[in-house]
């Protein structure tokens, strides 16, 4: 009864080979299991990696994207920087001026206008508002006058400049009375009342300035040019000639100094030719046929040709001419006087001819000794009529 019953071989080595099989199943499975822990970890390691370098590239991008909004910004404040700086130099003297007459204002204001009950910080509140209220006011219609002239307003402009004048006149001469002694100048009194009266014109000169800038961005063509400049070693040498040039320049609208140099010499010239062919014009005429002094030559006498005189050639004129008669001169006035009354005295002549004695003397013809005058001379037409010799 106590005797174990023997097992089968069978069953025994069944028993065994799957106790074999099921130790090498959980021998697997552990390998397995760890494989699987170390692609786990490999895979977590490879993800960290990339993380952290996605990490680390994001950082590098966020840190050059702050660099480059601060560089961004600190262009920006270097450019508002300048364009501030730009806007307050040519307007800085002009704020110096204001403040300096706003500070003689106020001065007088604080020591004479305030009442003396007053505490000291309302004294010089009161003196800084009058003196900002006084000297504003002609700064606040120039500054009009200045947005007029940007828009192209100029008959306004032009009004409100002269308004600003007559502020600025008006304020000068308070400041004026302010400091001087009765009605003497002293240093204090001439120097705040120049800071006043300057100031519009100190404005008018920014002002220009912005309207030449503003015509330069829009078209440089707008602008009108005062011709060309040339050198002073040329202004110099050609004075006249200089300033004409530049006159031509101006008319003509020439910027290059050469052109302009040479086309006023090409004007000078033409008209230079044009005067001279004027002269030549009016130096040729039409002489009459020459006559003898005792009357006209006898026709039996044969008549020798004079010989041909080589003629220049006369230039056209450039534009036509009015042709006037010719006025008598001194000769034919005596000749025309004693071919009237051959028996009249010196005196006579002298007297008829609108002459002197001398010139009687000079241009009478005297028989016994001959005349002095030319006969051709004698017998040019004047004024359309021949002179005619007395026989």
């Amino acid at each position: 009864m106590f005797r174990r019953t023997p097992e089968d071989p069978a069953i025994l080595a069944a028993r065994a080979a799957a106790q074999r099989e099921s130790t090498t199943a959980e021998v697997e499975r552990a390998r397995l299991v760890a494989q699987l822990d170390r692609e786990q970890q490999e895979a977590a390691a490879t993800h960290a990696r990339r993380q952290a370098a996605a990490d680390e590239q994001e950082r590098r991008r966020r840190d050059a994207a702050r660099r480059v909004e601060r560089a961004e910004a600190r262009e920006r404040r270097r450019k508002a920087r300048a364009e501030f700086a730009a806007k307050l130099r040519p307007v800085l003297p002009l704020l110096l001026i204001n403040g300096g007459a706003a500070y003689a204002q106020a001065a007088y204001a604080y020591s004479e206008i305030a009442p003396a009950a007053w505490n000291g910080p309302s004294r010089v509140a009161f003196a800084v508002a009058f003196s900002a209220a006084l000297e504003s006011i002609a700064v606040y219609v120039q500054w009009h006058a200045h947005d007029a002239l940007m828009l192209k307003a100029h008959a306004t402009a032009a009004s409100l400049r002269r308004a600003a004048w007559g502020i600025a006149a008006v304020v000068a001469a308070i400041n004026y009375a302010h400091f001087a002694n009765g009605i003497a100048p002293t240093a204090a009194a001439i120097a705040f009342a120049l800071l006043s009266l300057l100031s519009p014109w100190l404005w008018g000169l920014h002002t220009r300035r912005a309207q030449h800038v503003q015509l330069l961005a829009e078209d440089a063509s707008l602008i009108d040019d005062a011709g060309v400049e040339f050198s002073p070693k040329r202004r110099r040498m050609f004075p006249i000639r200089s300033l004409m040039a530049a006159r031509w320049s101006i008319e003509h609208n020439e910027r290059d100094p050469r052109k302009a140099w040479d086309g006023y010499n090409a004007e000078r010239a033409a008209r230079a030719a044009a005067r001279q062919a004027d002269r030549t014009t009016g130096a040729t005429k039409v002489t009459a046929p020459p006559q003898t002094p005792n009357g006209p030559a006898d026709p039996a006498e044969p008549v020798t040709p004079a010989p041909a005189l080589p003629v220049a050639p006369v230039r056209e004129p450039v534009r036509p001419t009015r042709v006037t008669a010719r006025s008598l001169t001194a000769s034919e006035r005596v000749i025309a006087a004693h071919n009237a009354d051959p028996t009249a005295s010196h005196g006579q002549i002298a007297r008829a001819a609108n002459v002197s004695v001398s010139t009687v003397k000079r241009h009478r013809p005297h028989p016994e000794i001959g005349s002095p005058f030319r006969p051709d001379a004698a017998a040019t037409p004047v004024n359309g009529t021949p002179v005619k010799v007395a026989a």
